[in-house]
C-alpha cells in the first residue's frame, strides 16, 4: 500500500469513528420532542434542559464511571413519526431508556412500542389516560391534564364568578382532553357549558366558528389547542369584538402567543402551566445561567422540566443493578428524586404524587404568575 493510501485509510478510519454515538463504556439514553415545526420552541427547549442536566453529570464522572451520551430525535409532534422514532429506539441495543414524548397524540401509540421492548420511559406528554393503559415501563414526573384543568376552571367560578363558558378544541387526544377536564370542573364549581365546537388542527381562520360562539354571549372561552391556533383564536376573538375571559393550556405559555394574538389582544389571557418561573428559586436561576452559557440563549419554556425529567431517568440508571433496560427498568416506578422542580415520587400508575401547576395572566406583554 502506498503512503498517500495509509494516509487516506487512517484519515477515514479517524472520520468514521469520530462518527459513532457512543463506544462500549457509554450510557446511552434517548430523547424526543418536537424539535421541529409550530412547536419547536418547547420540544427543543425539553431536550435541552435534558442535555444540561446530562452534561453535567459527565462532568462529574457520569454515572458509574460510565459517561451518558443523550441521542435526541424529532418527532415533529406527529404521531406517525413518533412511533418511527420509538421503533428506531428500540431497534438500537444501545438504548435504555428513553425520555420524551412531549405530545399525548404522539406517546400514546408509542407506548405499545416502547413497552414491546422493555424500554424505560419518562413522558412529560400529560393527558390522563396516558397512564391507566396499563403499561409498566412509563413514569411522568409532570402534573397531568385533571390538574391543569381543574386549577382554572376553578379559579374563573371562585375568584372571578364567571359562570358561563364555551369549549373550543382541536380535535386531538390532548385538546380534546383537556378541555373535557376543564368542561367538568367548571360545571362542579357552579358553571353552565353553553356550547362545545371542534376546530382542525390545521385551521387559520376561525371567523364563522367565532360567530357561532358570539351567539351564546359566554363569560369564558376556554381552548383546548396547540400553537400558533391559540394566538390567532384569540386575535380573532378580539377583532371580532368577543371579550370573553381567554383560558388556554401549557402549549400556549411561550411570548410567541403574545406576539402572535398582539399583545392588546393577549391581555388578561390565563394561561396554566407546570412550571414556575425561571427567577423564582437560586436553583433555577442557576439553571437559567448554565442554559445561557451552553447554548447562548434563555431557557426556552420546558427547558426545566427537561432537566428534571434527566433527573428521574439518571436516577433510575444510577440505582440499577445492571446497565441495560431490565436493570433501569426495574428501577424506575421506586425512585424517589428531588428536582429541580421539586420532589417526585410516583404512585402505582407512575404519576408523581407531588407535581404542581401554575396558572399566569398576561399582563402588560409577558406572563404574570397569578398563582
Amino acid at each position: 500500500m502506498t503512503r498517500t493510501r495509509v494516509i487516506l485509510s487512517a484519515a477515514a478510519l479517524l472520520l468514521a469513528s469520530s462518527a459513532l454515538p457512543a463506544v462500549a463504556d457509554d450510557i446511552v439514553l434517548g430523547g424526543s420532542a418536537p424539535m421541529s415545526g409550530a412547536q419547536a420552541e418547547f420540544g427543543q427547549s425539553q431536550i435541552d434542559g435534558a442535555q444540561i442536566y446530562f452534561d453535567q453529570l459527565n462532568e462529574k464522572g457520569g454515572i458509574k464511571g460510565n459517561n451518558i451520551v443523550f441521542k435526541a430525535l424529532d418527532d415533529r409532534a406527529d404521531p406517525r413519526q413518533g412511533t418511527l422514532v420509538a421503533q428506531q429506539f428500540c431497534d438500537d441495543s444501545t438504548v435504555i431508556g428513553v425520555i420524551g414524548h412531549m405530545n399525548s397524540g404522539v406517546t400514546m401509540p408509542a407506548l405499545d412500542i416502547y413497552s414491546e421492548c422493555g424500554m424505560a420511559q419518562v413522558v412529560p406528554a400529560t393527558n390522563p389516560e396516558l397512564m391507566r393503559m396499563g403499561f409498566e415501563t412509563v413514569v411522568r414526573p409532570v402534573a397531568n391534564d385533571f390538574v391543569q384543568g381543574a386549577l382554572p376552571a376553578k379559579y374563573v367560578t371562585e375568584t372571578l364568578g364567571l359562570k358561563k363558558a364555551v369549549l373550543v378544541h382541536d380535535k386531538t387526544v390532548f385538546g380534546q382532553g383537556i378541555a373535557g377536564v376543564f368542561k367538568d370542573n367548571f360545571e362542579a364549581g357552579g358553571g353552565e357549558i353553553a356550547g362545545t365546537f371542534g376546530a382542525n388542527p390545521e385551521d387559520v381562520d376561525f371567523s364563522a366558528l367565532i360567530a357561532s360562539i358570539k351567539l351564546e354571549n359566554p363569560d369564558v372561552v376556554y381552548m383546548g389547542a396547540g400553537m400558533p391556533q391559540l394566538a390567532l383564536f384569540l386575535k380573532q376573538m378580539r377583532e371580532q369584538s368577543l371579550q370573553a375571559q381567554f383560558i388556554g393550556p401549557d402549549i400556549g405559555f411561550t411570548v410567541d402567543f403574545i406576539t402572535q394574538a398582539g399583545a392588546a389582544s393577549a391581555e388578561g389571557a390565563l394561561m396554566t402551566f407546570q412550571l414556575p418561573p425561571y427567577d423564582s428559586s437560586p436553583e433555577l436561576r442557576d439553571f437559567s445561567e448554565r442554559h445561557q452559557a451552553r447554548f447562548g440563549r434563555a431557557p426556552g419554556p420546558y427547558a426545566s422540566l427537561g432537566f428534571a425529567n434527566a433527573q428521574v431517568m439518571a436516577a433510575a440508571v444510577e440505582k440499577a443493578e445492571t446497565l441495560d433496560r431490565e436493570g433501569v427498568l426495574a428501577q424506575l416506578h421506586g425512585v424517589t428524586v428531588d428536582t429541580l422542580l421539586g420532589p417526585v415520587a410516583f404512585d402505582e400508575n407512575g404519576e408523581n404524587t407531588t407535581a404542581s401547576m401554575y396558572l399566569y395572566v398576561v399582563k402588560d406583554g409577558k406572563f404574570e404568575l397569578v398563582k
